[in-house]
């Protein structure tokens, strides 16, 4: 990963689903993988058919990719609450 670029870590309430993203449009495989790895830095146990590949439409993450998940427990450190997750393609 570029060191210039920033791993996003949100957490949905509502929905009770986890999002691991960044800012950039990175979208291959490598990129992927690691945005699953971070995840796994947090949920050890998470397996890679319990995460889906999401291409967000919305506002804020236009034409970007990110991974989202959902783990029961407590939401760890790190993780900012969102209100709605974003439009997805």
């Amino acid at each position: 990963m570029r060191k210039d670029i920033e791993v996003i870590r949100e957490y949905c309430p509502k929905v009770k689903r986890y999002v691991i993203r960044t800012d950039s449009y990175g979208c291959s495989l490598g990129f992927l993988n690691m945005l699953f790895e971070e995840a796994k830095k947090d949920f050890p146990n998470l397996k890679t058919e319990e995460a889906f590949i999401k291409n967000y439409a919305g506002v804020r993450y236009a034409r970007t990719f990110g991974i989202e998940f959902q783990v029961e427990g407590s939401v760890p450190e790190g993780y900012r609450d969102i209100p709605n997750l974003e439009y997805t393609l």
